[in-house]
């Protein structure tokens, strides 16, 4: 559980880092400055609610109604519920604002699904492949979460960043407990790293597309 506060308090430094920094190019009103504010906001309050349940579990007199045994396993079930909701939130407001920051590039036709927005942009040569296979990953994660709880549908091996995820049909995904909590992180900084390249070129083209 305290590996889960340490990496919470690292996604609220780098939204804030990145906020700071889009903030001085662009103003208070881009909206990836309100992403990045709303990341740093999802995250504070998971990080409030894994305190919560840390202070609750290793008291000096347990404080819940639960046999001993089970002490680890109830844990870590709270631990991944509020990460996944977490990594939900996060691609939430990342996808919210790239659809605004590829309106404002020039993609204004098609699906402007996330997916689509980054293989745009993968296909401007502004994205490597590499990095558009793990976003790819990190969607399919959040759509398994989102629709299926988390079950998977295919047999696929994922790794994002410091993330290895193992998927099996039919089964739940398997991966450390701090899996959902890191991908958000990730998620993050590689969303910076995005709108830092989308931007440098002052348009994308989605006729080229």
């Amino acid at each position: 559980m305290f590996d889960l506060l340490e990496r919470t308090e690292l996604l609220m430094e780098d939204s804030r880092l990145y906020a700071s920094i889009v903030r001085g190019d662009r103003g208070e009103r881009d909206p990836a400055v309100l992403a990045f504010t709303m990341v740093h906001n999802k995250t504070m309050i998971t990080r409030e609610m894994l305190q919560f349940y840390y202070r609750l579990w290793t008291g000096p007199t347990l404080q819940v109604d639960v046999d001993g045994s089970n002490l680890e396993s109830e844990m870590a079930e709270r631990a991944v519920y509020l990460g996944k909701m977490l990594f939900v939130e996060v691609l939430s407001a990342i996808e919210h604002c790239a659809k605004k920051v590829a309106a404002e590039q020039g993609i204004v036709q098609g699906p402007l699904s996330l997916r689509f927005i980054l293989d745009s942009t993968m296909a401007q040569g502004l994205m490597t492949a590499d990095r558009n296979r793990e976003w790819n990953d990190i969607i399919t994660v959040r759509n398994l979460a989102v629709h299926d709880n988390s079950v998977s549908d295919r047999s696929k091996r994922c790794v994002i960043g410091t993330v290895t995820l193992s998927m099996r049909p039919n089964r739940m995904m398997k991966g450390p407990l701090s899996t959902f909590i890191e991908l958000a992180r990730i998620s993050n900084q590689y969303f910076y790293e995005w709108l830092s390249s989308v931007r440098s070129t002052g348009r994308l083209d989605e006729g080229n597309v």
